[in-house]
């Protein structure tokens, strides 16, 4: 038995809860990582895992061990992440989950540039609205946009998204267009559903923030679902100008509420709180950092008035 490769699949199990699923992290049948399993216990002479047709749990020493393999696996990954910085450049899989349109729109296009700069380099990238839980699915790496919920994740930030409040033109003739935040209860608003603020919309104005109830007959999780619904004259929304800037440069759509501006939201990059982190992340959370500080629509001072 390889007892460190024992010990990190017996970590991933607990992290995921399943023996399956690690056996399809890994390559390796069900039956193997199981086996994996259970020759460490035989080794340890102690159970280690409760195993039910429903859950995994940990017995007590289960968990003393766990927490072992963590710091011990840690601090391994760190010795020779160390030895490999000094010789060669980052390698192996580096695993990203980031919400959909702007994965595409603005994460992609450096990820392309970074995989040049770090040719033993690969990247497996999940694009996803909803958040995951970054250790039970293995993520190295998260991009979130807006409010952070999880303490447990160290968190950087690496950019802005400034927001606009917009409409069509042929909306704004039928419907009339509102000069004050306080006007959108007599409007159709378009709401993004995965925004904690949701119906609340927050605003920065001549008076300082106002925050305001708004509803509409229409709403979505999607940002592009959002921006279809504006396009085909449904209401108005609140949407952030890196995916909407384009719209509002070609007369598409329009921006209202001149004097108000919706809070900007941050960007940040999330990864699993550890003692080692790999530099792989690091170099990433760097990389990115730089990208965005270059980029006029994710930075909060710019005026798009």
């Amino acid at each position: 038995m390889d007892r460190l490769s024992a010990m990190a699949i017996f970590r991933r199990v607990v992290e995921t809860g399943s023996f399956t699923a690690v056996g399809q992290e890994t390559g390796l049948s069900q039956p193997t990582i199981s086996k994996q399993v259970a020759a460490l216990e035989h080794h340890l002479n102690s159970k280690l895992l409760n195993r039910s047709t429903r859950q995994l749990t940990l017995t007590e020493t289960g968990k003393h061990y766990y927490e072992s393999c963590v710091r011990i696996l840690d601090e391994v990954d760190e010795t020779e992440s160390g030895i490999a910085q000094q010789q060669i450049q980052p390698t192996g899989l580096l695993r990203i989950h980031a919400p959909i349109s702007f994965g595409h729109n603005h994460l992609m296009p450096c990820l392309w540039s970074f995989l040049d700069q770090y040719p033993e380099l690969s990247i497996d990238l999940t694009l996803d609205d909803h958040y995951v839980d970054l250790v039970k699915e293995g993520v190295d790496l998260a991009i979130r946009i807006g409010e952070l919920k999880d303490s447990s994740l160290t968190a950087r930030k690496i950019g802005d998204s400034p927001r606009v409040s917009i409409a069509t033109a042929d909306y704004l003739k039928q419907r009339g267009e509102p000069d004050e935040p306080r006007q959108l209860s007599q409007h159709e608003c378009i709401v993004f559903t995965l925004l904690t603020t949701r119906e609340q919309w927050h605003f920065n104005g001549p008076n300082g923030k106002e925050v305001v109830s708004v509803s509409g007959r229409f709403s979505a999780n999607s940002p592009d679902a959002i921006r279809q619904a504006v396009l085909n004259h449904r209401g108005i929304a609140v949407m952030p100008y890196w995916i909407i800037g384009d719209d509002i440069n070609s007369g598409r759509v329009q921006k209202i509420l001149h004097n108000y501006n919706p809070t900007p939201l941050e960007i940040h990059a999330l990864y699993p709180t550890r003692r080692f982190v790999p530099a792989k992340v690091h170099r990433l959370i760097d990389f990115l950092s730089v990208q965005f500080s270059k980029n006029p629509l994710l930075q909060k001072q710019k005026n798009h008035n």
